[in-house]
């Protein structure tokens, strides 16, 4: 008996490191799967995190190239007291208000519509995703032209009707601007929202419409208990993900206004690209970019803690 205590005991003890060696060999094994990634994310995520910050912190005009000093944290200190960057802050935060409840309220209104039966809703789901699925440059050149003031398609159709006399400059006029970019950006970003809604919608038993109705209960009760807690879970995502959206929205104002009139519509993207490639003050851009991340970042916060 001691005999064969003796000879496992002496298997245990050759064996533990032939195991423990295979355990790191396949763990070495799994790392080198790994490489491959982890170099294409340190290329173009990780690096450039390092030279933005790195540019961040040193004076870096491109009208100056010989001025390269260290600043520290000036230029973070300069774009949080830019009175040009409060403005726009205002401005962004304004047009992001207006775009996230336009999309949530219309967003839904239009779930509800699409979820009723009639001949062709297949068709219309389908057809709705298109303006989604169309550039946002593009679609910024289509509600510019739309908007023209002198052969604009809504001014023709104004002008047809009596509504006006002449033809109006909507994008020459701060708030019809603004106006006009944030019907783009509805026009764009609603599409999704509702499919997204009318999804959530598909899943509610009918079942509860009918107890609603054997209680004597009408269409606003049928919203209020049923319809809104089966919604609000998407609508959540949806307003998270307009308000990213509408926040950083650039592409649109390129097409449509390049910040104006009178900066109007100088949002913080914008005016980030501005400090960038028409100022050439790279390193007053890069902590705007910070600037704005960090932004975005803490009403994404927000988002998630309303959703715990």
């Amino acid at each position: 008996m001691s005999e064969i205590n003796a000879g496992l005991r002496a298997h245990e003890i050759t064996g533990a490191p032939t195991t423990k060696w295979k355990g790191r060999r396949w763990n070495l094994k799994t790392y080198l799967w790994l490489l491959p990634a982890l170099v294409v994310v340190s290329l173009f995520t990780i690096y450039p995190v390092i030279y933005s910050v790195d540019t961040a912190l040193h004076r870096n005009l491109l009208t100056r190239p010989d001025q390269n000093q260290f600043v520290g944290l000036d230029n973070f200190e300069q774009v949080l007291t830019d009175p040009a960057m409060h403005r726009s802050l205002f401005a962004t935060l304004q047009f992001m208000s207006w775009a996230v409840i336009g999309t949530a309220v219309l967003g839904v209104l239009v779930a509800l519509l699409l979820n009723q039966q009639f001949g062709g809703a297949k068709i219309v789901q389908v057809l709705i995703l298109i303006p989604w699925a169309v550039p946002a440059v593009m679609a910024g050149i289509i509600w510019r032209w739309m908007f023209a003031g002198n052969l604009g398609v809504i001014n023709g159709a104004l002008f047809s009707v009596g509504l006006i006399d002449n033809y109006y400059s909507f994008m020459g006029d701060p708030l019809t601007a603004k106006l006009s970019v944030l019907t783009a950006r509805l026009w764009k970003d609603i599409p999704l929202a509702s499919i997204l809604l009318l999804a959530a919608l598909q899943l509610i038993p009918r079942d509860l419409y009918d107890a609603v109705k054997v209680d004597g209960g009408n269409l606003w009760d049928e919203f209020r208990h049923i319809t809104f807690p089966f919604l609000r879970p998407t609508l959540i995502v949806v307003l998270v993900l307009e308000t990213l959206i509408s926040f950083a929205t650039f592409d649109l104002i390129f097409a449509m206004s390049g910040g104006g009139p009178a900066d109007a519509t100088t949002f913080l993207a914008w005016f980030a690209y501005k400090e960038i490639f028409v100022n050439l003050n790279l390193g007053t851009g890069a902590a705007m970019a910070f600037a704005i991340a960090a932004l975005t970042l803490a009403v994404a916060m927000v988002y998630f803690l309303a959703l715990r």
